[in-house]
């Protein structure tokens, strides 16, 4: 019987995710795969649904790796800081989306009827925000307003030719806000 680790188990759900979609497939059809019982895979996750959330936690704990480990250069400014953050942020969800549509769906969908998850990453890159801009207590207000830059509900229109100029528009505003 094959020895069964956490990455060979997210390796080869992902694989048949993306030949099939998460409907249709079942914990039996990942354990067959990995040429286990599915008695035995039962012991590393309950349900089906253990298991999705699972991954999309690693998704996102990957996905936002750089983005919660970044730091300025030294002799940048808070506000400059926090634009070239905001700008990474949306840039990093954009690459996201090109380099695999189907995944990031899948994942954003699963992780947007999870608010537990979905919270807690909205949390860290609020506190993000707070710190890399020295604006206590403003990160939530902040990745609200740039939510269109960072939510998949707006993907599709990510790449409109306006895009970068919109960002900077809403980057004017927070600006103007944050100097009265």
């Amino acid at each position: 019987m094959a020895i069964l680790t956490e990455e060979k188990i997210f390796s080869v759900a992902e694989a048949m995710i993306m030949e099939k979609g998460v409907k249709k497939i079942t914990l039996s059809d990942i354990a067959k795969a990995l040429g286990v019982t599915h008695a035995a895979f039962y012991k590393h996750y309950k349900n089906k649904e253990d298991l999705l959330q699972q991954l999309a936690l690693k998704w996102l704990n990957a996905t936002s790796k750089d983005l919660l480990e970044w730091i300025a250069p030294e002799n940048m400014d808070g506000e400059s800081a926090l634009h070239d953050w905001l700008w990474f942020l949306a840039n990093t969800k954009k690459n996201l989306y090109h380099n695999d549509q189907r995944m990031f769906f899948l994942y954003t969908s699963y992780l947007e009827g999870t608010q537990v998850l979905i919270n807690n990453h909205l949390k860290q890159l609020a506190e993000k925000a707070e710190v890399i801009s020295g604006r206590r207590g403003e990160g939530q207000a902040i990745m609200t307003a740039f939510v269109y830059f960072h939510n998949p509900y707006f993907a599709d229109r990510w790449d409109h030719d306006d895009y970068q100029e919109l960002f900077e528009k809403v980057w004017h505003l927070i600006c103007i806000e944050s100097n009265n």
